[in-house]
């Protein structure tokens, strides 16, 4: 890890966010590869059995775990857990830069801190879903679902990365976008049908109300490993390459486009009991940053 950004201590959220109820909130303290680290996370069953099935909700870029607010609004027979990243959301600032293999590891030793044990689904967005995938193969005993949205974990040969993030890699453009201005995170809104109101604005905005707070958005960005031989290039395709190990486990992959990119896993669930096990799941939480009410 090198060092990026500022260092500063986790915090809860101000308490008048939009459809996001302050007793969701915790911080737990996690012994990570690089010290003692402070997550912020919404619980929705702090004190539920071992047995309890955990939905694992791992947010991307450039988002916080306010993504999954409305997975939290309903009596569930699930356990909804939804950490906001080290250095994203109302997480710790570590002052480091994080890869691909750190953030698994991170969320491991969430997990591990938190006690959760018992059977998992997996629940991710964007960049989320390589990180919940590497999580997800150190947990094969506990795994009982996979759900993934707008993510990917191979890009097929002779393919191009997304217009946006070829963009935004671009000289001179990346920290303007990122760090030095919201237009990363706005420019997701623009992306949004219906068109996210402003309550919902405020609501992902919050923890990125400084230059110093977005610092992690850029490296995001930065991690994605569109060369040979960048850092994360190795985790990503070793991610990729042990997904068959994953061919039994209950698969649902929402997106804008129907071909796969998560090979050789197929892109609908396996059986009509998978379906009826994740699709409920699948359906009630929103694409991007959509209004609580929207689909």
């Amino acid at each position: 890890m090198v060092t990026a950004g500022s260092v500063e201590p986790a915090r809860l959220p101000p308490p008048d966010l939009d459809a996001l109820e302050p007793e969701w909130s915790r911080l737990v303290t996690a012994s990570c590869a690089d010290g003692e680290r402070t997550f912020h996370v919404l619980d929705s069953a702090p004190e539920a059995d071992a047995s309890v099935t955990t939905v694992l909700c791992v947010h991307g870029n450039p988002s916080w775990s306010y993504l999954w607010r409305r997975l939290f609004a309903n009596e569930s027979p699930f356990r909804f857990v939804a950490p906001d990243h080290l250095d994203m959301g109302f997480s710790e600032r570590t002052g480091t830069e994080r890869r691909l293999a750190d953030r698994v590891a991170d969320l491991a030793a969430l997990t591990n801190a938190m006690g959760i044990t018992g059977p998992v689904i997996t629940l991710a967005h964007d960049w989320g879903g390589p990180i919940s995938l590497g999580w997800a193969l150190a947990h094969r005993d506990q795994l009982a679902g996979v759900i993934l949205s707008n993510t990917a974990v191979h890009q097929p040969e002779g393919a191009s990365a997304p217009t946006v993030i070829r963009t935004a890699r671009r000289p001179g453009i990346l920290r303007r976008a990122t760090v030095d201005s919201t237009a990363f995170i706005t420019g997701a809104f623009e992306m949004s049908r219906p068109r996210t109101p402003p309550e919902i604005r405020k609501g992902f905005l919050a923890p990125y109300d400084r230059p110093d707070r977005r610092a992690a958005i850029q490296t995001f960005v930065e991690d994605i490993p569109l060369e040979d031989d960048h850092p994360s290039r190795a985790t990503l395709d070793g991610i990729a390459t042990r997904l068959s190990e994953l061919s039994d486990v209950p698969l649902v992959v929402v997106g804008r486009q129907r071909p796969g990119v998560l090979r050789p896993l197929p892109t609908r669930p396996r059986s009509p009991a998978s379906a009826r096990r994740c699709a409920p799941l699948a359906q009630r939480w929103p694409l991007r940053f959509r209004r609580r009410s929207g689909p």
